[in-house]
């Protein structure tokens, strides 16, 4: 990685003004793996008062689908010049790129597979840069020796252009049509689809009936209904609707 250039105290990069930084971390780590802690050493190394906040490390192993989602509705309230790595990445070795992207104000350390797709659909990017190779990092664990120190120099207000090369758009996720994205922890399917509320199918079941909230729907029965991040979500009213259609993350949904 390029040489760093000294912290800037009064501003972050682009003018943004300074303020406690902030840090998050995406993975398919697993929670309590030590991996993220590595990876918050040589954040923590590179700024000592960085705040660091973990969207979550239980995104499914190497679902890039369902990282990109978690990875967008977890910083999605974060602040401009606010920084989130995310590391879901079964390529890890290869000629993907790596890189940090600046979408709506805030920055974006991880590989080039797709993992930021939701969040430019949302928000747009303004800025791609790729960053080197380390000379001697171990070709395993990028992010702890290239995303990590990356995320750390951004946090301590060094400019994004000094840390590698302009870019091109990052990579987007395949356009395979509805489906699932995430199950949250209530079994609640959250899908890629966009109001208006439609009926639709998910393993062989139909989901016809529709509703605003859990309070509304009938007990018992599969609901589709607009979920707080703005996509379609089957929920059942007090059950878990991934059990019941027997769904997971990456299943295909058929409009009806």
């Amino acid at each position: 990685m390029k040489q760093i250039p000294g912290r800037r105290h009064a501003t972050g990069s682009h003018g943004i003004p300074a303020g406690p930084p902030i840090v998050t971390f995406t993975s398919d780590f697993g929670t309590g793996s030590p991996l993220v802690a590595a990876m918050k050493a040589v954040v923590l190394a590179g700024c000592p008062h960085a705040t660091l906040v973990d969207v979550s490390h239980e995104v499914p192993r190497f679902d890039v689908f369902a990282g990109a989602f978690m990875l967008f509705a977890g910083t999605r309230h974060f602040g401009a010049g606010s920084v989130h790595m995310a590391v879901v990445d079964p390529g890890v070795g290869s000629s993907r790129r790596r890189l940090v992207i600046r979408a709506g104000g805030r920055f974006y350390v991880g590989p080039d597979n797709g993992l930021f797709g939701i969040v430019i659909d949302e928000v747009g990017m303004q800025q791609a840069v790729e960053l080197p190779s380390v000379p001697g990092g171990a070709p395993t664990f990028e992010g702890r020796d290239v995303f990590a120190p990356a995320a750390a120099a951004l946090a301590s207000g060094v400019p994004l252009e000094s840390l590698g090369h302009p870019t091109a758009p990052p990579t987007m996720l395949d356009d395979s049509g509805p489906r699932v994205l995430w199950t949250d922890g209530f079994g609640n399917l959250v899908t890629n689809l966009k109001p208006p509320v439609r009926p639709m199918r998910i393993h062989n079941h139909y989901i016809t009936a529709s509703a605003k909230t859990y309070a509304e729907a009938r007990p018992n029965e599969p609901f589709v209904y607009i979920g707080s991040m703005g996509y379609l979500e089957v929920g059942i009213r007090e059950a878990r609707a991934d059990r019941v259609l027997g769904a997971r993350p990456g299943m295909r949904v058929d409009l009806l």
